[in-house]
């Protein structure tokens, strides 16, 4: 296994686990979030959220999450609204489109995605967020102040800055939001699957919802990438070219060969998804998002024939 490099510690840290320590963990990676949503839709009716002890969301993947754990109770209707924004509201020139910056909005359109389908269109039940019944669901995201990952704790109060601060893509927008006078990015810009610290934290029975094939290997940014991410922030620049492809391709490791006493449940595609960050082509992201439902459903059994005596938590 690669060595892990040094790097500083956020203030916000994954919480200890308790309980049955069960840990849930979903990748993003834009638009192929689509997957991540797909499996998390099939799961409404069978596997609650509160299954898990914790809920991690990452970029995309948060999104996907948010309406997961939103919804304690099997919503059908709600369930299906939501799978349908990756490739009904999401699609075309809507999300994302190389005429906005002309219209004075970045290349993805935050304003579209949050305040406008998950505050109204698809409204993502907040209030619902404050639940004691619900795991404890956090959002990941690079400080940009101090270089590192943190972990936020999703509350009614903060869910939406926190998903734009998520989805702050370098590049696609202006890469960064302010949330409590502090600036944040997308948390994949330094740790894209961040499945060490889950563990570091005391979780023992893990499930990995990714959007690449288990098997896939990341190479280092290049140089020019990470200018046009960050032209001002070299030292957030040589970061990301150290450390995101590292802890990709260090998270396929551990769910390869976890460590002794944790289990690891992947629920990744088996090729390559027909979409990439970008695609907004709706037939490619509709396709998307069934594969991930079809897979969910696999992944319902699997989970279940792996848990103790007793039914899922309702």
């Amino acid at each position: 296994m690669a060595k892990k490099p040094i790097e500083p510690t956020g203030t916000h840290e994954i919480p200890k686990a308790k309980g049955t320590k069960r840990a849930l963990l979903v990748e993003g990676g834009g638009m192929k979030g689509a997957f991540s949503g797909g499996v998390l839709y099939a799961w409404n009716r069978f596997l609650r959220p509160n299954y898990f002890d914790l809920v991690v969301g990452v970029s995309s993947g948060a999104c996907a999450a948010a309406y997961y754990v939103s919804m304690p109770k099997p919503e059908p209707i709600k369930s299906e609204k939501a799978l349908a924004v990756w490739y009904r509201d999401l699609s075309g020139r809507k999300l994302i489109s190389f005429f906005h910056p002309f219209q004075g909005k970045t290349l993805l359109n935050q304003e579209y995605l949050i305040d406008f389908i998950f505050r109204k269109k698809v409204r993502l039940e907040s209030e619902s967020l404050d639940s004691k019944k619900l795991p404890h669901f956090v959002i990941a995201v690079s400080n940009l102040h101090t270089h590192s990952v943190e972990y936020i704790k999703a509350t009614s109060s903060n869910i939406f800055d926190l998903l734009k601060a998520a989805t702050s893509l370098p590049i696609a927008t202006r890469g960064k939001h302010k949330l409590d006078g502090k600036l944040y990015s997308d948390a994949a810009i330094l740790n894209p699957l961040p499945i060490q610290d889950i563990i570091e934290a005391g979780y023992k029975e893990i499930v990995v919802v990714m959007n690449s094939p288990i098997r896939h290997i990341s190479g280092p940014l290049t140089r020019f990438t990470s200018l046009l991410a960050f032209p001002k922030h070299r030292t957030i620049r040589r970061m990301m070219r150290k450390f995101h492809h590292f802890h990709f391709n260090l998270a396929r490791e551990i769910v390869v060969k976890p460590p002794k006493g944790v289990k690891i449940i992947t629920v990744a595609p088996d090729h390559p998804l027909p979409v990439k960050l970008t695609t907004t082509i709706r037939t490619k992201l509709y396709q998307t998002a069934l594969l991930g439902a079809k897979k969910g459903e696999e992944a319902i059994q699997f989970i279940l024939k792996r848990k103790p005596k007793g039914k899922v938590k309702s």
